[in-house]
């Protein structure tokens, strides 16, 4: 009933919000109609095992160095982005009309990448990257505007953003002590016994509440899976670069 999660890629926060969410999603349910409770039990068991677990595990001063880097490149983007603008009312026509090429892209909503997530914000400035460098057009609009330096200063701060936080997810993978790998399979314990007591319930008895919160669970179990395939593959990703860079 509950779908498989890739635990082997998982890191501590991965696990808590599994438990912390799994736990919210079973209190809303009466626990003695539907024998509930010895499972509840056992999922806020490893949740508030996890959880002290994890009182040593912060990383504030790498989270500050990464919020500097990200506001850098916002500065960065804003700078490029008004300099265009500015571009766009440039009394050579020429340079005016290569300055609204870009802007018919760097002014749609899905680049308003300031007030985004880290994570979606790196994928739009990828994006948006590839699309300039790939096309002859939009290229020499960068170069035609003077707008190349500032471009590759937006490059550069997203670059450097992208190297601190690969390094502070293999720091948070790192973390994983030998109370965090116990409070880790107690969580997975709790998790997989959840999932036969309710399969087990919907054979005995029918009643499809047991499938309302297996359905529940599954939401959080395919965000996280999803989640941590992504920080899979950019780490991947980063390898191979390293190695074309090295040979």
């Amino acid at each position: 009933m509950i779908d498989k999660l890739k635990f082997r890629l998982m890191h501590l926060a991965d696990y808590l919000l599994l438990i912390t969410k799994t736990h919210k999603i079973l209190s809303n349910y009466d626990g003695t109609e539907l024998q509930l409770d010895s499972p509840k039990a056992k999922v806020l068991q490893a949740s508030t095992l996890l959880q002290e677990s994890m009182k040593v595990e912060r990383a504030t001063f790498r989270t500050q160095e990464l919020a500097n880097l990200d506001l850098n490149r916002d500065d960065s983007w804003k700078c490029f982005y008004y300099f265009i603008i500015s571009q766009s009312f440039n009394l050579d026509l020429t340079i005016r009309s290569h300055a609204n090429k870009l802007l018919t892209i760097i002014r749609t909503p899905e680049m308003r990448i300031y007030k985004m997530g880290y994570q979606d914000q790196s994928a739009c400035m990828i994006n948006f990257f590839n699309r300039v460098d790939s096309n002859a057009e939009l290229t020499d609009a960068i170069k035609k505007t003077a707008a190349r330096i500032l471009y590759n200063q937006v490059k550069s701060t997203q670059q450097a953003f992208q190297a601190k936080d690969a390094e502070k997810d293999k720091e948070e993978s790192e973390k994983t002590n030998a109370e965090g790998n116990k409070a880790a399979k107690e969580v997975r314990a709790a998790l997989e016994g959840l999932n036969r007591f309710l399969m087990v319930m919907k054979d005995i008895n029918g009643n499809e509440e047991y499938d309302k919160i297996a359905a529940l669970i599954n939401e959080t179990v395919q965000d996280i899976n999803a989640k941590v395939s992504a920080r899979a593959t950019r780490r991947e990703n980063a390898k191979e670069e390293e190695e074309v860079a090295e040979n």
